[in-house]
């Protein structure tokens, strides 16, 4: 729990994190909060860690953190992530208190959020078809292309894929896609290294937090996708800004936590400075940025369209 002080007039904000503060997707939405929120109002934080926990401990968690906003007495709870969300609405409904949600992959209307008349929020969305049609653009030239996207298990990845599985179908044209949801690190590993022989041209390395060793552990998410990164037969790309480094996946058109927490903290101050919540109709984030990684395009020897290059991110 973090908090960032400021004088007694001010408003208090709570963020409930679904995850924790070492995921990337968290530092950058968390940065956009204290960027926008910090210099007026008072922002704690409460890492529910729902990517490294087993299921069975979520609703201890959540009583954890509803204990702590109620110690806080906050004008404003910020709910980031899908499993916040589901564990938390009905209590904060309840309360009265206004609350601003972000990262939300479910349907809004599967946790009634339409009924709950202070809540507004952003919703995410993977960024689909712009990423694949871009992949399928910059791939070598082959007369078929079929694409791995992959996934874990968890909440978040749930709902993207059955996000994508209604969308890929009607929108891709000639690209196959299949998506594979895999819990077990023994799993990934295999698809992974197999997968040219499959007849794959690329991996989309989509979500991959929730992944658990044959003792039942939680994988490091990182050292995975470092590990993806070393042993993949075929380039492997993301659609998560978060998953690229030179030691990652090596690009694509990308969603940006930055911005989608910069949009959540907006909607905030609106609230906080008297609008009411059910005039702040919820967003759809589908603004993605090209995000790529020098060293492993180097690796894979692609080449960006030049209009593309101009436009693109480079991370280390």
């Amino acid at each position: 729990m973090v908090g960032i002080s400021h004088e007694a007039n001010a408003a208090k904000v709570v963020v409930i994190e679904s995850y924790h503060q070492g995921y990337q997707w968290d530092q950058e939405y968390s940065r956009a909060i204290n960027d926008t929120l910090s210099p007026l109002h008072n922002v704690s934080y409460f890492e529910m860690d729902t990517k490294r926990i087993p299921k069975e401990q979520f609703s201890e968690r959540a009583d954890l953190a509803w204990k702590y906003i109620q110690s806080q007495v906050p004008q404003l709870v910020i709910l980031a992530d899908d499993n916040a969300v589901n564990l938390l609405h009905q209590r904060l409904n309840d309360s009265l208190i206004p609350v601003v949600y972000l990262g939300v992959n479910m349907n809004p209307r599967a946790y009634h959020l339409n009924e709950h008349k202070r809540f507004t929020g952003v919703i995410e969305r993977p960024l689909l078809r712009r990423s694949l049609l871009l992949i399928q653009r910059i791939l070598p030239q082959t007369i078929h292309r079929k694409i791995l996207v992959l996934f874990d298990q968890g909440v978040t990845s749930d709902s993207a894929a059955e996000y994508i599985s209604k969308q890929h179908s009607s929108i891709l044209g000639d690209i196959e896609v299949n998506l594979v949801q895999l819990s077990q690190l023994a799993d990934w590993q295999q698809q992974v290294l197999t997968a040219k022989k499959q007849g794959y041209n690329a991996i989309v390395v989509a979500l991959y937090h929730t992944v658990r060793d044959a003792e039942n552990r939680s994988v490091d998410a990182d050292q995975l996708l470092k590990w993806i990164s070393e042993h993949t037969p075929v380039p492997n790309f993301g659609f998560w800004g978060f998953s690229v480094s030179a030691e990652g996946n090596i690009g694509g058109y990308v969603l940006d936590g930055y911005h989608h927490g910069e949009i959540a903290a907006n909607m905030a101050l609106k609230i906080l400075a008297g609008e009411k919540t059910e005039n702040i109709f919820p967003v759809t984030d589908d603004l993605g940025k090209y995000m790529f990684s020098q060293q492993g395009l180097a690796k894979w020897n692609i080449s960006l369209p030049k209009e593309i290059e101009k436009n693109t991110l480079w991370v280390k």
